[in-house]
């Protein structure tokens, strides 16, 4: 394992209760109690998250979601899609190349052939999410947050490389994007919650999300963010480990 897996999955470890994940492509997985009384008849989903740290998680969903109410060990908010973000704008750094996001890197560049062949000069920010998910072919949790140019040779990885990933190719096509971590809840039997990472792109309607590995096709309310990967240097991993410390859930209670 490379120092920076390593440094990775200490912080997922650092963060509180993981589990595998059935599948592939997410960080991991949490209790969840389905409390619907009638799932089938409303798009309004209603959370509580219990967290060893529920100040932290209150300060980390308010990016998004205005005043999450406070519950015992955790917060309490609804959904009905998902909660783009208005502020802060856009800053020059999320149209930047950088050490995690290094889209001007000869291998990044050159995909811009295969993008331009299929979708022309200035592809939409959905389109690049579809090549995103086409493009990795090799879908598996063996890597550890690769930087972008890394997935775009290899192939490869889990939520945290298509996230990555789509966030370069939004900014080398004049998208300023970021990327996120938070919830995916499959709401098949039996519920399910998984940590999971996508990326925002930022246009008139504020900060809207994107998710390369297109779970259920769109990016919705199912879609908790709960934090940004602020620190695009060299050492961010160091900076993940703040980050997945977000996923120290004890349970999601979905309403």
């Amino acid at each position: 394992m490379s120092a920076r897996a390593g440094l990775l999955w200490l912080g997922l470890f650092a963060a509180g209760p993981l589990e595998a994940a059935d599948g592939d492509l997410f960080i991991g997985q949490f209790r969840v109690q389905d409390a619907r009384a009638a799932p089938a008849d409303s798009p309004l989903l209603h959370y509580r998250i219990l967290h060893e740290n529920p100040a932290a998680l209150r300060a980390g969903l308010a990016d998004w979601i205005e005043q999450p109410e406070p519950v015992e060990g955790g917060v309490a908010f609804s959904l009905r899609a998902y909660p783009v973000a208005a502020e802060p704008a856009a800053y020059a750094r999320h149209r930047a190349a950088s050490f995690l996001i290094d889209y001007t890197e000869p291998v990044i560049q050159a995909l811009a052939g295969l993008i331009e062949q299929r979708y022309g000069a200035q592809p939409s920010a959905g389109q690049l999410e579809q090549f995103v998910y086409d493009y990795i072919v090799d879908k598996n949790s063996a890597h550890g947050f690769d930087v972008a140019s890394m997935v775009a040779r290899s192939r490869a990885g889990d939520c945290t490389e298509h996230a990555v990933l789509l966030t370069a190719l939004l900014r080398m096509y004049g998208y300023p994007a970021r990327t996120v971590i938070g919830l995916y809840v499959s709401l098949e039997e039996p519920v399910l919650a998984y940590g999971h990472a996508w990326a925002e792109y930022y246009s008139a309607d504020g900060w809207t999300g994107l998710d390369g590995t297109r779970l259920g096709n769109s990016v919705g309310a199912q879609h908790v963010p709960l934090g940004l990967v602020e620190d695009e240097s060299i050492v961010y991993a160091l900076g993940l480990i703040g980050i997945f410390q977000m996923l120290a859930i004890d349970r999601v209670i979905v309403e």
